[in-house]
């Protein structure tokens, strides 16, 4: 502890040097503050606990299938069956299904999840107005099934209105009774996303009957509560077991050997399902060491500042010790004097990290499922006790970091010394190590960010393989408004037929795969006159698309020709096949005219070869993928234009409206939004990487500008005796360059080989781009020589103009 006689000594001294207070402070804040938000993030992504009761014991059964990844869906006999599962306590599940949404207006189409009757009862949260789903509600009851909104959806569609609970909503033409709304922090079994509303599983059929379901019942995401002292492997092969004869038992006489070759797993989801974790949990532990590396710097930027405050004290400290004062009094007193500083920073931190979280989280980029339905963002990253400590401890080892070499060298001040008027040498050596560790520290931080940097701009400057320019994509989903195929089709072709005679049209066409959003339709091919294998499954993504399709989007025809409406109804169905088709399965032959069989044994002639596009995202390799023409009950209007492409949003939103003023488009925007967006988690990183390395930057010039300084002050006296005896200017001011090249050029070095070895750890967020990349070094070695040199100016402008009289007189 320390006692309140020296912190009140400490809080007069820093109140008489208010300027020099409050730089310090600011410094101190903006590393907290940095690794303070960071932390949250960290915290609410990767180490909270989901806010239910007893979170440590909560499972999900997931398999792993080739080219598609995790799924987790189950059919619900497996549910049925774990139920009398030895090893687990509980049993729930739930299902997301898209569904239009009629009443209150505007139309919108909303995320529902069917529940089962445990789901609410086994997280154990209970609802912020109203109440949750129970096991009555599963019971088979006249009038309208009940419903629990989110939080976040009460507050968008019900402003927030208590009395919202009550009233009817209207899904898919069925009305719904509002019984609940759950608490912010309530998400079910996610960490950062929740759906618009839950409804009991009985009210499924009230929705659209489509393939969700197999057998007699929907397929359910299926989560339990582990039984006290159950192991993971314990339940896991219980679990197993039970998965395995419940797929035997629906699908004797089926070939069942794919499913079951998928295996299952059973994983914990203490902290919950998260995407965001997914896409940015390595980033984000990128970020966290470079704000790490940040404040050490700002440390020794603070260490630097009070050496040299220190050096200007020395006598009166010398003074002190004359007149009997301990040293370890005055290490206490220095100690104090940081520890009020650390105070500030962090109390300035804290506030940098509240207010910097919601601008965190508006700047990530939109997320979306396995379907490409974008999903609200809920994550909870307010701080808790945990970031509270985090950042009490980080200020107190900053207290430390930046107090202790103060501290020592107002320990080691010898009296006999200042009384003889001379200086030792080791306060310089001090700063000039700090300056050395500075710019290393910047080095390190400016190469890192100009690899990210680099590997955005070749990311978002690759060639997606259509035309990003003045096309813009609307996306509907008549299906869930009640159409049927047929009208969806009917439905498309006349608002094709309205939308090319707007004016300023130039083109439209139509598909049914998202650009930036989506992989397609899976599906398993093989050549004719070979058997489609097990190795095949899911090998080619399936595009259905418009005659003019190719021509809107900018996609080149490489072999053979695109689609003409004469190609419709053809057999065998004519298709379109691009070059990472035709590479996989002709690799030594000419594709045109080739035949292929999917595993219905639908044949299919190929007429054309173009080339490859982005769908998924610019980052991932393309996929064998074949265009057809058709329609689907979801389809993309894609529209190219002559005009700004905002300035056709308006004219096509009433050119739909005329054919069915209850269907909205859900969707809306140009391609190069699209484009942007599937590189948005890259812009982040790289633009928070360069804010951080701009930032060292900085402290490094003040780091080499404040030694500089204090060292031509220091050696004014000799200065001035080099002048007289006949030094020019010049020779003063290479005497001064030769001490900042010196330090600077060890730093630079230590930081180029530091970067080189930490290089691995971002491999995989670069694109294009080589860890050891020789252009990002040598821009972050230029950069930091070039600020070095500004930040010697000015002190040796000053050394240069010394006169020697005035400095023989000092």
């Amino acid at each position: 502890m320390i006692p309140m006689g020296d912190l009140r000594y400490a809080v007069r001294l820093l109140g008489k040097s208010p300027g020099f207070t409050l730089a310090v402070a600011g410094l101190l804040a903006l590393g907290i503050g940095a690794n303070a938000a960071i932390f949250s993030a960290l915290n609410a992504l990767l180490l909270r606990p989901l806010p239910v009761r007893q979170p440590e014991q909560l499972i999900r059964l997931v398999q792993t299938v080739p080219r598609i990844g995790t799924i987790s869906s189950f059919e619900h006999e497996v549910y049925e069956r774990l139920k009398r599962a030895n090893t687990l306590s509980a049993v729930f599940g739930d299902a997301e299904w898209p569904v239009s949404m009629d009443n209150p207006q505007p139309a919108e189409q909303v995320r529902v999840h069917v529940v089962t009757p445990e789901f609410f009862d086994v997280l154990g949260v209970p609802a912020l107005f109203g109440r949750t789903l129970t096991a009555d509600d599963a019971r088979e009851e006249p009038g309208a099934p009940p419903a629990v909104l989110s939080y976040g959806f009460w507050q968008r569609r019900f402003a927030g209105d208590a009395h919202a609970v009550g009233r009817i909503i209207t899904l898919h033409s069925h009305q719904f009774l509002i019984v609940g709304v759950m608490p912010r922090s309530f998400n079910g079994i996610t960490a950062d996303t929740a759906p618009d509303l839950r409804i009991p599983v009985r009210a499924f059929p009230l929705l659209r009957f489509d393939g969700a379901f197999r057998g007699n019942g929907i397929a359910l995401e299926i989560a339990a509560r582990l039984k006290p002292g159950v192991t993971l492997e314990q339940a896991h092969q219980e679990c197993f077991a039970i998965w395995h004869a419940t797929i035997v038992d629906l699908h004797r006489g089926e070939p069942i050997q794919d499913e079951l070759s998928h295996g299952l797993q059973v994983e914990r989801i203490d902290r919950g399902v998260s995407i965001l974790r997914d896409r940015f949990g390595l980033a984000l532990k990128l970020l966290a060491g470079s704000a790490g590396l940040l404040l050490l710097l700002m440390c020794s930027n603070v260490a630097g500042l009070l050496l040299a405050r220190g050096a200007s004290r020395r006598e009166e400290i010398a003074v002190r010790l004359a007149l009997g004062a301990t040293r370890a009094r005055l290490m206490r007193q220095m100690f104090a004097e940081s520890a009020l500083l650390a105070g500030l920073g962090a109390a300035g931190g804290w506030l940098i990290a509240v207010v910097s979280m919601p601008l965190l989280l508006a700047a990530l980029p939109p997320l979306r499922d396995r379907a490409t339905t974008r999903l609200a963002l809920s994550l909870d990253t307010s701080p808790d006790t945990r970031v509270l400590l985090f950042a009490i401890g980080i200020s107190l080892v900053t207290a430390v970091l930046f107090g202790l070499a103060p501290a020592l060298s107002a320990a080691r001040v010898s009296v006999d010394s200042i009384l003889r008027g001379t200086r030792s040498s080791r306060g310089a050596r001090g700063r000039a190590l700090l300056v050395v560790f500075q710019v290393a520290l910047c080095t390190v931080l400016l190469a890192g960010a100009g690899l990210l940097v680099r590997s955005f701009r070749q990311l978002h400057g690759m060639d997606p393989g259509f035309d990003r320019d003045r096309v813009v994509t609307f996306t509907a989903n008549p299906g869930l408004s009640g159409y049927s195929n047929e009208q969806c089709d009917n439905l498309r072709l006349a608002l094709l037929d309205r939308v090319r005679a707007l004016p300023g049209v130039a083109s439209a066409a139509s598909s049914s795969m998202p650009v930036m959003r989506g992989s397609g339709m899976k599906t398993t091919v093989a050549p004719e006159g070979r058997k489609i294998r097990p190795a095949d499954f899911l090998n080619t993504s399936l595009n259905t698309v418009s005659a003019e399709y190719f021509d809107t989007m900018g996609v080149r025809v490489l072999q053979g020709r695109g689609f003409q409406e004469s190609d419709r109804g053809v057999k065998p169905a004519r298709v379109v096949v691009n070059r990472a088709f035709a590479r996989q399965f002709y690799p030594d032959t000419d594709p045109l005219g080739r035949r292929f069989v999917n595993s219905i044994a639908t044949m299919f002639e190929i007429i054309g070869v173009v080339n490859d596009v982005k769908y998924r995202s610019l980052r991932e390799p393309v996929p064998p993928t074949f265009y057809n023409l058709g329609s689907d009950d979801v389809f993309i209007l894609y529209v190219r234009t002559r005009m700004q492409p905002q300035a056709i949003i308006q004219p096509v939103r009433r050119a739909l409206a005329a054919l069915d003023p209850a269907l909205p488009f859900i969707e809306v925007h140009t391609l190069a939004e699209e484009v942007d967006a599937s590189a948005a988690s890259e812009r982040l990183t790289a633009t928070l990487a360069s804010l951080f390395g701009l930032l060292a930057a900085a402290l490094a010039a003040v780091g080499i500008y404040g030694l500089l300084s204090y060292a031509v002050s220091q050696r004014r006296r000799e200065i001035g005796i080099r002048m007289a005896l006949g030094a020019r200017p010049a020779d003063i001011g290479e005497m001064v360059g030769r001490q900042a090249v010196l330090l600077v050029s060890i730093g630079v070095a230590a930081g180029l080989a530091a970067s080189w070895e930490a290089a691995p750890l971002v491999q995989s967020l670069l694109y294009g781009v080589s860890p050891a990349d020789g252009i990002s070094l040598a821009a972050a070695a230029a950069f930091v020589l070039l600020i070095s040199a500004l930040a010697t100016v000015i002190p040796a402008g000053r050394a240069t103009r010394v006169e020697p009289a005035s400095a023989l007189r000092d």
